[in-house]
């Protein structure tokens, strides 16, 4: 039917009008594709609606098209918008939407058929096609899932923002649609429009397949942005997981998330148990590392510091020792003799057994003298025996002359001062009378128990020497065991098998642990060095300063004192070891911080080979995926669980290109295919490891 000229008049003064209105960052750009056009609106159209539904749609194209646009790779996103001669005066509101696609396959056109009829004649007989013919067979259908649909919403000021859902709220005949490529330009704006914070940060760019295409150019690359916020968190801490097979890029993922944080504006703090050194010191594989490219905001802790030459020319200061005082940090220096023992000796004699299963304490835990005398007298009973059997075992105190509390019936002082008086032992004077002092020098311990030792064979059972108002033994089974090795007497062996734990004293340490939880809280990235430790000294270390970091943290929150920016980030690799699927130990650390790390800013990163063996309560709690290549049909199907992954888990079996991983952030709607980008120095990075941008130090 001809339209009435008067009509057609008013219907082009209202397409007028309503061109010319403001428009907001996601109608700017659907303005800019027109299916209708032969100029530049219409070169990014890739082709037309066969069908539409909610979750999926199936599109008509030609080779020229394809070619056009740069062709079309598996994964590739796609626009789809309103035709803008297809719709009345009534719809053209939802000609400023665009829906976004995701390109997953080809399909059967309806003539498929009689085009591949055609196919086989041609090959069948090896006849060139004529021009229509040739034609006609250049069209084809793909198939691609509905990710979203990007639409204007008010900002609240008065402008307009763009907005994404994750669905479609209406839809009109197929049709009345048309599909396009969109620039890198538009793609970049559609996919980072979400990215907020101040100075969102370079994490990657947009790759579709491993095959690169012929002729691409820097312009045609879609950068993807996050904000550094996305792996600290905002209200609550964040978790950031990383899976892939090893060599696929995980460590250079996480190096990444940490130098985005290092390079933002944040002061958040961060722990990472580097267990091959390679983020602590500048190695071959990045011709840097984090503390290279930001050693201002970066402390260095190591059990076996090592001393580079290029470091020592650009004038980087020593890493800080991760060895313990066993003096100071008793629980600590036990537990690690505990631990490895099966690892340094090939038996357990039995009066070694007491020793071992007894578990001292906190130096900060010793009772009130005047409250608890007789628990206080206990406690420096016990831990001044411990004491005197490492200075037995030649592990050297910070100084020998530290006064340790010691006390005995008298009978037992007395006899000490006529057997070692005037050799070392501390007395002083009453009324004429040299008298036992209870505050000895350290280095005389060993010859004090030496002497309890013989005292105690003579008269164990005699009164006022070893007895008790309860009747209870005087020395308790641990204690009887490292006096059985104090009499030093040569019948048993106890202080060698103590002397191969000393690589791990030193006896400048401090308490590391609370030292690292205060660089951690004041904003500083520690790096923990674990290349040159046994597995069980990683994990005994480990454990004792994410508790220490999650005590901290904690006390901080029930007190009000943790600040909205008080954040600190745990990076773990082989997770699986640390979050096992079947693990109910609630009084665990790491389950501890899977279940309410976040709740008091403690945030995350942990990277793994395995999805299916890690907690499924850390995975439901996860924010942030990296996924690269999983080549398990069991990984991949847990992939699918998550359904922003849905149309990506075949290629995640697929695809094997280290660094190329299938992402999404809080800053981002949907998954999105992204070659990370490589961990390497900066192009300001100076000869001294500063940086001119300030970034480094």
């Amino acid at each position: 039917m001809v339209r009435n000229p008067v009509e057609q008049d008013i219907e082009r003064d209202r397409a007028k009008r309503w061109a010319a209105r403001e428009a907001g960052p996601v109608a700017r750009i659907a303005r800019k594709y027109d299916a209708s056009s032969d100029g530049e609106r219409g070169q990014r159209l890739l082709g037309f609606l066969l069908s539409l539904n909610y979750d999926e749609l199936s599109i008509v194209t030609c080779d020229p098209w394809k070619r056009a646009c740069g062709g079309v790779p598996r994964n590739s996103f796609v626009m789809i918008k309103l035709s803008e001669t297809a719709v009345g005066e009534e719809d053209r509101p939802f000609l400023d939407r665009v829906i976004l696609a995701r390109v997953t396959d080809s399909v059967p056109t309806p003539v498929e058929r009689d085009i591949q009829g055609a196919v086989f004649q041609l090959h069948k007989v090896q006849a060139i096609p004529d021009p229509v013919t040739a034609k006609e067979l250049q069209w084809s259908a793909l198939k691609a899932s509905i990710v979203g649909t990007y639409y204007d919403a008010e900002d609240g000021n008065g402008g307009r923002i763009a907005a994404f859902g994750n669905d479609v709220d209406t839809f009109f005949a197929p049709h009345a649609y048309a599909v396009f490529v969109p620039t890198a330009e538009d793609l970049d704006a559609l996919v980072n429009s979400f990215v907020s914070g101040s100075d969102p940060l370079e994490i990657g760019r947009l790759r579709y397949t491993e095959t690169p295409r012929p002729g691409a150019s820097e312009d045609e690359t879609v950068p993807v942005r996050v904000d550094p916020r996305d792996f600290v968190g905002h209200e609550y801490g964040n978790r950031t997981a990383l899976f892939g097979k090893t060599r696929m890029g995980k460590s250079n993922t996480i190096k990444v998330i940490a130098d985005t944080i290092l390079s933002s504006n944040l002061g958040v703090g961060q722990v990472i148990f580097d267990p091959s050194g390679e983020y602590t010191y500048v190695n071959p594989q990045d011709k840097t590392s984090l503390y290279a490219m930001h050693r201002d905001k970066c402390v260095r802790y190591s059990l076996a510091p090592r001393e580079l030459r290029s470091e020592r020319e650009r004038g980087f200061a020593s890493p800080k020792s991760l060895k313990i005082n066993f003096y100071r940090s008793t629980p600590v220096g036990h537990a690690l003799i505990q631990q490895l023992w099966e690892a340094t000796h090939a038996n357990k004699p039995n009066y070694m057994l007491p020793i071992l299963n007894w578990e001292p304490p906190d130096l900060s835990e010793e009772p009130d003298r005047r409250g608890d005398p007789s628990g206080f007298a206990h406690f420096w009973r016990s831990m001044s025996m411990w004491f005197a059997l490492l200075r037995l075992a030649e592990f050297p105190p910070q100084s020998d002359d530290e006064l340790v509390y010691v006390n005995f019936k008298a009978n037992v002082k007395k006899e000490l001062v006529s057997r070692l008086g005037g050799r070392g032992l501390k007395t002083y004077d009453d009324a004429g009378e040299m008298k036992f002092s209870d505050r000895q020098p350290l280095r005389m311990l060993p010859a004090i128990y030496r002497e309890v030792w013989a005292l105690w064979q003579e008269h164990e059972n005699s009164r006022g020497w070893f007895d008790t108002s309860d009747g209870t033994p005087y020395f308790n089974s641990a204690e009887q065991a490292m006096l059985r090795i104090l009499a030093d007497d040569g019948s048993i062996s106890g202080k060698q098998y103590l002397e191969p734990f000393r690589v791990y004293h030193d006896p400048r340490g401090s308490n590391v642990f609370e030292e690292i939880s205060q660089h951690a809280r004041s904003g500083k990235t520690v790096l923990v060095d674990f290349a040159r430790a046994d597995e069980r000294v990683r994990r005994n270390l480990s454990e004792r300063i994410c508790g220490r970091i999650l005590s901290d943290m904690e006390k901080a929150f029930g007190e009000d004192e943790l600040g909205d920016d008080d954040f600190v980030v745990l990076y773990f690799e082989e997770a699986h070891q640390l979050f096992p699927q079947a693990d109910r130990d609630l009084n665990n650390v790491y389950n501890r911080l899977a279940k309410e790390g976040a709740k008091f800013h403690v945030s995350m990163v942990y990277a793994t080979q395995s999805m299916t063996t890690l907690s499924p309560d850390l995975l439901k709690n996860t924010e942030n995926f990296f996924i690269a290549h999983l080549d398990d049909d069991r990984e991949v199907k847990e992939v699918t669980r998550r359904y922003a992954f849905r149309d990506v888990a075949d290629d995640v079996q697929r695809t094997m290109s280290k660094g190329f991983v299938r992402m999404i952030t809080q800053s981002h709607r949907f998954a999105l295919p992204v070659q990370i980008r490589k961990f390497e120095p900066r192009e300001a990075e100076q000869p001294d490891g500063s940086q001119a941008d300030g970034t480094g130090g």
